[in-house]
């Protein structure tokens, strides 16, 4: 009987990488079992799921502390999952901390691990990048440069293309259509992302809407677009939204092409600050976090940077404003330079769109499946 191939991912993006390989994977072993820590969408793809992972969803050592109880039992129920004879071989996706004692645990007991986005360590705490060594098989990264900074360390470690480019595939070259998702004729579509978890939204909606109304007062001619990014925070978005004068479109759907007909955008750092680069969108990137996290990451980190675009690209070309910085009058200042100056944001477009090619590739979900086959063959016969 074949064995079974666990998952682990913390947070959406994760997710929807890692529901790509389970469905590449499903299409060449249909019979194999597959379960692991997920939510809907590695559900919808056949995964049997250990836990969901709303509980342990966390940025930032604040939070993390908070939901600590949760965390400590979804990882004990991990690590001693993979601890059985009958799991063939582990994919951990992002999720670092957590992941990282899942894939040693497997390690420890001669099941191949295949990490996919493994942590940044060319940014903050490289001594990861050995322990990465011990533990996996292979890791398939998102750019073309982390590829040879593992290898460097004794990691197996791919470039296979971003997954982002697959997802958004349909909608690189699609006709913006704003009047779709509510955008009166003759205003200019703004974004406001505040992020996918609700300590994010909590902590950078209200800045966010009061930068709104001190743009707007500048440009009455705006109108704003909140993609929702999950639906449990519809809600907490809705009531928050409620409060102001704002002319805001809630968005649930439909977020790539909403993207494309954006004039610009404010955006949490995270995976939507490359969506919207890629789709052609200029935004200013922004994040607050706890003073405690925040000074913990400063000290850890080794790069001057946050932004996905800016990383991919190797330069900071889009504003960042981060911790004292994020601030409403900053962001829309930030953003008024954007809006005024159409030259600076054909070249802020331009320099978005040059990514695509850079961050082409073969398929990261087949460049996994390849990497287990290799690993772990005999444990799907």
């Amino acid at each position: 009987m074949p064995k079974t191939l666990f998952f682990v991912c913390g947070e959406p993006s994760g997710e929807a990488y890692a529901a790509r390989v389970a469905r590449a994977f499903r299409e060449r072993f249909p019979a194999v079992p597959m379960e692991g820590i997920g939510s809907t969408l590695l559900a919808a793809e056949g995964v049997g799921l250990l836990r969901d992972y709303g509980d342990i969803s966390v940025i930032g050592v604040t939070e993390a502390l908070r939901r600590l109880p949760a965390i400590r039992a979804a990882l004990s129920a991990a690590t001693e999952r993979v601890s059985r004879p009958d799991i063939g071989a582990v994919v951990l996706v992002d999720f670092p901390d957590f992941n990282f004692r899942v894939g040693m645990s497997a390690a420890r007991r001669g099941i191949p691990v295949v990490y996919y986005i493994p942590p940044q360590v060319w940014a903050w705490r490289p001594g990861r990048a050995k322990t990465l060594a011990r533990f996996t098989k292979g890791a398939v990264v998102l750019f073309p440069f982390e590829e040879e900074y593992l290898r460097r360390s004794g990691v197996n470690a791919v470039f296979a293309g971003h997954p982002i480019l697959e997802e958004i595939a349909p909608y690189l070259d699609a006709s913006p259509d704003p009047e779709r998702f509510g955008i009166p004729p003759g205003k200019r579509a703004v974004g406001l992302l505040p992020g996918s978890r609700p300590g994010e939204v909590a902590a950078h909606l209200p800045i966010l809407l009061s930068a709104a109304d001190l743009l707007l007062r500048r440009y009455p001619d705006l109108h704003f677009a909140l993609p929702v990014a999950r639906p449990s925070l519809r809600e907490a978005i809705a009531r928050e939204v409620a409060g102001t004068d704002l002319p805001i479109t809630l968005v649930d759907e439909g977020r790539h092409l909403l993207f494309r007909g954006m004039d610009a955008a404010m955006a949490v750092s995270g995976t939507v600050t490359l969506e919207l680069a890629l789709l052609g969108t200029p935004a200013i990137i922004l994040y607050r976090t706890s003073w405690l996290s925040y000074q913990v990451g400063r000290r850890l980190a080794t790069v001057d940077c946050v932004g996905l675009p800016n990383i991919a690209a190797g330069e900071k070309f889009l504003p960042e404003l981060i911790q004292d910085a994020c601030t409403p009058s900053r962001i829309a200042e930030a953003l008024a330079g954007i809006l005024s100056d159409s030259s600076r944001r054909e070249r802020l477009r331009a320099k978005g769109l040059s990514l695509r090619e850079k961050l082409r590739g073969t398929g990261p979900a087949e460049a996994v499946v390849a990497m287990l086959v290799k690993e772990a063959a005999g444990a799907w016969s």
